[in-house]
């Protein structure tokens, strides 16, 4: 498989700690978060993801934001099966994938 080269800076490459946090929870016993296409976007890339082992909290902090917001749009999809979610500066969040209900239509705004 060709790996996407990533060439970042300082400021944009944080987006990839997120990714790499939800990633890397996968591979716990009991997972704050379950996000199965974090993992395959994270084996599509070529970088050094190694550097961000050492912000364990980050890691922790960063899974339970995600639930937290998870389960805000899942209570919310329940009451609106059809209801609209906008994300805005998300980066590379795989939200959708995790709460879909299979009623929502997926829109993706490219600037």
């Amino acid at each position: 498989m060709n790996k996407t080269k990533v060439n970042l800076g300082i400021i944009q490459e944080t987006l990839l700690i997120t990714l790499w946090a939800r990633a890397c929870e996968l591979q716990a016993a009991d997972p704050i978060i379950v996000d199965p296409k974090s993992s395959e976007i994270l084996a599509a890339l070529d970088y050094e993801f190694d550097k961000f082992t050492t912000a364990k909290s980050s890691q922790i902090g960063s899974c339970l934001r995600g639930t937290i917001l998870d389960n805000w749009v899942r209570n919310y999809l329940n009451q609106h099966p059809q209801g609209s979610v906008i994300e805005i500066g998300a980066g590379l969040n795989t939200r959708f994938e995790r709460v879909d209900n299979g009623k929502v239509y997926p829109l993706s705004a490219e600037c």
